[in-house]
Formats: C-alpha cells, structure tokens, sequence
C-alpha cells in the first residue's frame, strides 16, 4: 500500500548497498572499511526522502547516529539522482551486537519517502568479522 500526496504517485527508488573504502591521497593509503548505501531516483517524477537507516530484519534501527553522505535527509533527489550515504564497517557491527545481533543476520537498508512510503533493500552483514577489524 502506497499514499499519494497531491496526486504524487509512489516514488521509484532503487536501492544498493557495498562495501568500500576512501583513497586518502595525503597518507598514501585507504580509508578503513565502511558501508556504502546508494538511492537512485528511478522515477519520472521528483521523489523527498525523508529518512534512512540499517536495520536488522524485523526490527528498528540498528544505527542510532545519522548515516554520513553526500546530502541529509531530508532532501529532494530529482530523476535520475543518486545519492550515497556510509557509516563504518566496524560501527555498524558494533551497533548491532549491542542490540544481540551475531553472525550474519539479514539487515534492511530503509529509506522513507515524504508520502510515507517505506523502500527496502535486503542484505546480509558479517557483524563478528566487521566488529573485530583493526583499521585505526
């Protein structure tokens, strides 16, 4: 079930995640490990998103902090747009064995538009690996 608001219809988003890390041109290295999650406007029409997180599977956000990004929410993507947004490997992980999450649960990226409407995209994260990591 979708809303409408002012007979918008319900926004395409597609949604990625990945695991990367940043060129640091100035210490001749990478970046530690971090989580990237991109949305992209599919739609023909201009889509607000107005929130979005990582969350175990059937649960609330696992990540209390907001995401880092090229942009905050809320913000207008227009079609055609993506934005990405990342928050470390290890922080992530750590998140989530706090709230009893081990192994390799099944997460969901989560992104909420101004209607509403919840776009979801499923992923399994290896919270015992990431939370140990040594990238200081």
């Amino acid at each position: 079930m979708f809303r409408r608001l002012a007979g918008k219809t319900k926004p395409r988003l597609k949604l990625a995640q990945s695991l990367g890390a940043f060129t640091r041109p100035e210490q001749g290295d990478i970046s530690p490990l971090y989580v990237f999650f991109e949305v992209t406007n599919a739609g023909r029409e201009s889509a607000k998103v107005t929130r979005i997180y990582a969350s175990p599977k059937g649960g609330g956000p696992a990540h209390d902090e907001p995401l880092e990004g090229d942009q905050s929410p809320p913000l207008t993507m227009e079609p055609g747009d993506t934005v990405r947004f990342w928050t470390r490997a290890r922080t992530l992980a750590r998140n989530l064995e706090e709230t009893g999450n081990a192994g390799r649960p099944r997460l969901r990226l989560v992104v909420e538009d101004e209607l509403g409407n919840v776009h979801e995209k499923r992923f399994t994260f290896r919270v015992d690996e990431y939370a140990r990591l040594r990238d200081e």
